[in-house]
């Protein structure tokens, strides 16, 4: 089985900490990063020689850099630097081309490199390998709450190992979100298990222009490509999708609340190193500064050298959008 680990993304909705040349699958926040502990994962499943990492030019030797501390080297020809981003679907293709080149029929994990995943999850994607051949296979996880920031999947016909996906929804309100858990949907985890033969057959059925230009020549053309998702560009219109239940501790980290919820809290749950008075449930990172919260609750104070973010915990999501106003304004993010 092969690895393929997608590491082109910045992070807004983390911004201040995660940035442009620096974003958070590279930040060492609590011991290795999420980049590094994905690739040490992925060499449990595959080992080192069947992984191959899709990132873009300004953080190729960020990939290499913590390839090498993880104490292993990535060959140049599994290292894909995308010219431009263009979203997972074209990335992930790329990475297929290129594995089936050396296997025909061969069988591909694709991860996040920015998310928690226990290790349970392995021998997961392994049971799943025989349901791959057959369909497109996602990893739905069992919902702990009717989170709104989270895709939901609605499994179908059981199978030996998972069920027909009937349907995607997109990131609903609480009041759906509720009703998506009453009825047994799964978070979309972002993770898939995808084989050579399944994945071009279906690229092809549904994405005749990508799946031409992945085989053309030794790399896609990247400025003539359109920017879509796996989800959005083949999981949602094909029928040979099977979703697997996840059973493993997991956490994609997209916004401070999900980082805020990973972290150990204080008998008031506070997370960070501040002075609370009447202050609960906030989130503090401000390394190297003396902070004092007082009577103040769900509040997230992040700062580094050049940028301070204060929010309240359930605007989390509202970080991305402080971006987008900041690249408008063409202020440095």
């Amino acid at each position: 089985m092969n690895a393929i680990i997608l590491a082109g993304g910045v992070g807004t909705r983390l911004w201040p900490l995660s940035r442009e040349y620096y974003p958070k699958q590279f930040i060492q926040l609590d011991g290795p990063s999420l980049f590094k502990k994905t690739y040490e994962r992925a060499v449990r499943l595959s080992g080192p020689d069947n992984i191959w990492v899709v990132t873009n030019d300004i953080h190729r030797y960020l990939v290499s850099n913590q390839v090498e501390e993880a104490g292993s080297t990535l060959d140049d020809s599994h290292l894909l630097v995308e010219p431009e981003g263009k979203n997972t679907l074209p990335a992930i293709g790329w990475a297929m081309q290129r594995i089936r080149k050396n296997a025909p029929h061969a069988t591909a994990a694709v991860f996040p490199s920015d998310h928690i995943l226990g290790d349970a999850a392995l021998d997961q994607i392994r049971a799943a390998e025989p349901v791959a051949k057959k369909y497109l296979v996602t990893f739905g996880v069992r919902p702990t709450s009717p989170h709104t920031g989270y895709g939901y999947i609605r499994p179908g016909k059981k199978l030996a190992t998972g069920a027909v996906v009937e349907e995607f929804r997109e990131k609903p309100d609480e009041k759906t979100a509720k009703d998506y858990v009453r009825r047994g949907y799964l978070w979309n985890s972002g993770i898939f298990l995808l084989s050579a033969d399944c994945f071009f057959a279906e690229l092809k059925k549904y994405q005749p222009e990508l799946f031409s230009a992945l085989n053309e020549g030794s790399g896609p053309e990247y400025g003539a490509l359109e920017s879509i998702s796996i989800d959005c560009g083949l999981l949602e219109h094909s029928k040979k999708v099977a979703v697997v239940p996840l059973e493993a501790e997991w956490n994609d980290l997209g916004t401070f609340k999900a980082l805020y919820e990973t972290e150990e809290h204080d008998g008031e749950g506070n997370v960070g190193d501040a002075a609370y008075l009447s202050a609960r449930n906030n989130y503090v990172h401000t390394p190297g500064k003396r902070v004092g919260l007082i009577g103040v609750d769900d509040l997230i104070v992040v700062d580094t050298a050049d940028a301070l973010l204060v929010c309240h915990n359930r605007e989390a999501e509202r970080v991305k959008s402080l971006v987008t106003r900041y690249n408008k304004e063409n202020e440095p993010r």
